[in-house]
């Protein structure tokens, strides 16, 4: 009798539960990071209550610990408005990230998350540091964050990153070295003195589309490369068009880990010393450079 009145209280509580305003949470260890770290309490259910949700405060910190560093679904964060810091960082598993509902978000770190390929910030008006070194994403709009200062986009795979958010000048940090698919960076104003100290390897600041669709067929490649075999074990080949250039092999940090020069066709370069794991190679020439990401196994 008393085991049946405690599963019909257990029952009548997650139905209330359910039926308060709460959101949903699908990933069962991002729920259970929230009932141990912060004050939203279980049971886990797949819920948390929105009112609990907006009372959690400063960093959620899911970085390099098992098993909250493979979480893939962070659906139910939008409901964690009050939280200053995310840090999602060496997450192999998420893809997508939105926190455009995270309206008191002041600081963003997905460094090392190496299948994130896509993040929405929105208009987020708070956010003021966004790191994102070595995760693939491919577009970047901070258009809608003007209180950006401190930007870390190394080693993506930008194609686009816009900055065009009012206050480039209050940049204190700027860095999107590594990304030799990224042409065109798109500022407040392209003239501007203070985009001297933002650092960068490939990508040229423009005002607009336009722009950047002129300097796209202004600057036309000139060389050409292609590494196979990628992934690769101890070594890999690396077919050039010029005579002479040479390769410059970063770890996922930044750091340089090997250089070799290189002459017209077909190079070997060994990479049996290096450990597993993703790398830049970038290949430069007569002043220009191309940049490819290469996986080491």
């Amino acid at each position: 009798m008393k085991k049946t009145l405690l599963f019909v209280a257990i029952v009548i509580a997650m139905q209330m539960k359910t039926q308060a305003q709460s959101t949903a949470v699908p990933n069962a260890d991002f729920e259970q990071f929230l009932i141990t770290y912060t004050t939203i309490d279980g049971p886990l259910d797949g819920y948390i209550l929105d009112s609990e949700a907006a009372s959690v405060t400063g960093t959620l910190n899911l970085g390099g610990t098992a098993p909250y560093n493979a979480i893939d679904d962070f659906t139910g964060i939008e409901a964690l408005t009050g939280i200053t810091g995310l840090v999602i960082t060496y997450n192999s598993a998420v893809t997508s990230l939105d926190v455009s509902a995270n309206t008191s978000l002041t600081l963003l770190n997905t460094e090392g998350s190496t299948s994130l390929s896509n993040i929405v910030t929105g208009t987020n008006a708070t956010l003021s540091e966004f790191r994102i070194p070595g995760s693939p994403v491919g577009t970047v709009d901070l258009s809608g964050n003007p209180s950006i200062t401190i930007v870390d986009v190394r080693q993506t795979s930008l194609t686009s990153l816009d900055m065009r958010n009012g206050n480039n000048a209050n940049v204190t940090s700027f860095d999107s070295r590594f990304n030799g698919s990224l042409e065109c960076i798109f500022v407040d104003d392209k003239d501007a003195t203070y985009l001297t100290s933002w650092l960068k390897d490939s990508g040229v600041f423009v005002n607009d589309e336009a722009g950047c669709s002129t300097l796209s067929v202004a600057n036309e490649t000139e060389f050409t490369f292609n590494i196979y075999p990628n992934p690769a074990k101890n070594s890999i080949y690396v077919m050039s068009s010029l005579q002479e250039s040479k390769i410059q092999v970063y770890d996922i940090t930044g750091k340089l880990v090997l250089k070799e020069q290189m002459q017209f066709g077909e190079n070997t370069i060994d990479v049996s010393a290096m450990a597993p794991g993703v790398y830049l190679a970038r290949i430069l020439a007569d002043g220009k450079s191309q940049t490819k990401k290469i996986l080491i196994q």
